[in-house]
C-alpha cells in the first residue's frame, strides 16, 4: 500500500481525530487599571468565556476611591472592598479613579492642624481648551471635554489658550464665578487684567495679596519657560465647609516643550495646601 493510499484509508476511518485541533473554552483577559493613588489585585486576571472576575480596590491613607469605569467589562461593588464584572465574553478592562480625601489630609508637624496638605498630588495638566479643574475642598479634579465638560464646582481651571498667532499658551480660568471676589489666584493686579504671579518658598498667600478672577487669567510668560518651571500658583477659595474664604498655593511644574507652538505644557499640580480657617499660608 503506497502512503497516498494509506493516508486516505486512515482518513476514512478517523475523519474527525486525524485532523482535530487541541480545543476547550476560549478564555480572556481581564484587566485593573490604577488611576491616582489606590491598588486594585490583581493586576489582571484570565478567565474562562462566561465567567465572572472579582477584583480587590483599596485607596491609599489619604485618599479615596471616586469612582470606577467598568469599561466593556460591567462591574458592581460587592460592598466589602471587592468588586465583580459582569459575565465576560471578550478581553476588557475596568478603571478604578482614587481622589483625595480632603477629611484625611489634615496634616500636623510642620502645619498648624487646620491646614489641609495634598503632598504627591502628581495631576497633569490636559493641553486643552477645556483644561483641567481642580476642588482644593474635595481634592477631586477633572479632564474635560466637550462631550462631557467639568461641572462647576472646580475652583481652578488651568487650561491653553486658544490659538494665538499659531501658539497655545497655559492660562488659568475659573469655572467658579460667584462670588467672583472669593475665588482667583495672585496676580500682578486685581481684578480681570491681572497676569498670575508665579511665588516661591518663602511667599505668603494672603488677603493683601492682588487677585484676579476673570473667566480666563492669563498665564506669566514664567510658566511658558522652553526650559521648564517650578513654581506656586497663589489662590483663594471661598470654602463652603466653614462659610470662609480661605487662602492656599498649588505647587505647578512645567518641563517646557519641544513643540514650538506650544508654551507652558506638559504642566502637572504636583502638590497643594490650604488654611479651612481663613488665615494668611506662607509656602515653605
Amino acid at each position: 500500500m503506497n502512503v497516498r493510499i494509506a493516508t486516505l484509508f486512515a482518513l476514512a476511518l478517523f475523519p474527525f481525530w486525524s485532523l482535530a485541533q487541541p480545543g476547550g473554552t476560549p478564555q480572556h483577559t481581564v484587566t485593573g487599571n490604577v488611576v491616582g493613588h489606590g491598588t486594585v489585585e490583581p493586576p489582571s486576571l484570565v478567565v474562562d468565556e462566561g465567567a465572572t472576575a472579582t477584583f480587590a480596590i483599596a485607596a491609599d491613607p489619604g485618599y479615596r476611591l471616586g469612582g470606577v469605569d467598568m469599561g466593556s467589562c460591567g462591574v458592581h461593588d460587592n460592598g466589602d472592598g471587592t468588586w465583580t464584572t459582569d459575565i465576560i465574553l471578550g478581553d476588557c478592562g475596568i478603571t478604578a479613579t482614587f481622589v483625595l480625601s480632603a477629611d484625611d489630609v489634615v496634616m500636623q508637624g510642620d502645619f498648624d492642624a487646620d491646614i489641609v496638605r495634598a503632598d504627591d498630588y502628581d495631576v497633569p495638566i490636559q493641553n486643552a481648551i477645556l483644561g483641567t479643574s481642580f476642588n482644593w475642598i474635595t481634592g477631586e479634579h477633572c479632564a474635560g471635554t466637550s462631550g462631557a465638560p467639568c461641572s462647576s464646582d472646580f475652583q481652578l481651571r488651568p487650561a491653553a489658550s486658544f490659538p494665538v498667532q499659531t501658539r497655545v499658551y497655559l492660562v488659568f480660568r475659573f469655572p467658579m464665578s460667584t462670588p467672583a471676589d472669593a475665588y482667583g489666584i495672585v496676580t500682578d493686579v486685581e481684578g480681570e487684567d491681572g497676569v498670575s504671579v508665579p511665588l516661591q518658598s518663602g511667599d505668603t498667600v494672603g488677603p493683601e495679596k492682588a487677585y484676579g478672577y476673570p473667566t480666563s487669567a492669563a498665564g506669566s510668560a514664567a510658566w511658558r519657560s522652553a526650559a521648564g518651571f517650578d513654581g506656586y500658583v497663589g489662590f483663594r477659595i471661598f470654602n463652603p465647609q466653614s462659610g470662609r474664604t480661605n487662602y492656599g498655593y498649588a505647587r505647578l511644574t512645567t518641563s517646557g516643550s519641544s513643540q514650538p507652538s506650544v508654551s507652558g505644557f506638559p504642566a502637572s499640580i504636583v502638590s497643594y495646601a490650604y488654611d479651612r480657617r481663613g488665615n494668611a499660608v506662607e509656602i515653605p
